[in-house]
């Protein structure tokens, strides 16, 4: 809708420019014009600058969390490059036999040892738009239900270890 707009508002300012006699109705024509092409474009700009019109929405997940190592009580990561990135390895079922990983470059990782059980919270933060008006004016635009980030927290039992594997 906001493409529309732009295009409404440039139309009406080149024809009022180059098709109407100079007089008062020709520069408010004008006016109009020049508002909503400008308008539409600063509107366009701050939607997809800093997501104007959109609200962060969290979804959170619970699972149960099992040992990474079959007969032991563990919670195993790979380390990349620096200390801060990492790559967890989980199990949220025991009868699985390949193990899950989190992805650092979109992921912030906790773990939070003696609780009460062993879960895996996974919080996943999406922009969407909070009216149909505003999706309506930016479907275009931008996509609503957009993914931005998720977090993923650990808690585990007392007796429970985090180790680094090679």
């Amino acid at each position: 809708m906001i493409v529309i707009l732009l295009f409404i508002g440039a139309i009406i300012f080149a024809v009022s420019m180059i098709f109407m006699r100079p007089s008062v109705s020709k520069d408010i024509w004008v006016l109009i014009g020049l508002i909503l092409t400008l308008g539409s474009i600063t509107l366009i700009i701050l939607n997809y600058h800093s997501h104007l019109g959109t609200v962060e929405e969290n979804s959170t997940i619970t699972y149960p969390l099992t040992s990474s190592v079959k007969g032991q009580k563990v919670l195993i990561y790979k380390q990349l490059g620096t200390k801060s990135e990492r790559i967890y390895l989980y199990k949220t079922n025991p009868l699985n036999k390949k193990l899950e990983k989190t992805n650092p470059a979109n992921t912030i990782v906790s773990v939070k040892n003696n609780q009460k059980t062993n879960q895996l919270k996974i919080t996943k933060t999406y922009r969407v738009y909070p009216s149909e008006e505003l999706q309506i004016l930016f479907g275009v635009a931008s996509k609503d239900h957009q993914f931005v980030r998720q977090h993923y927290q650990f808690s585990l039992k007392p007796g429970w270890q985090v180790k680094q594997i090679k």
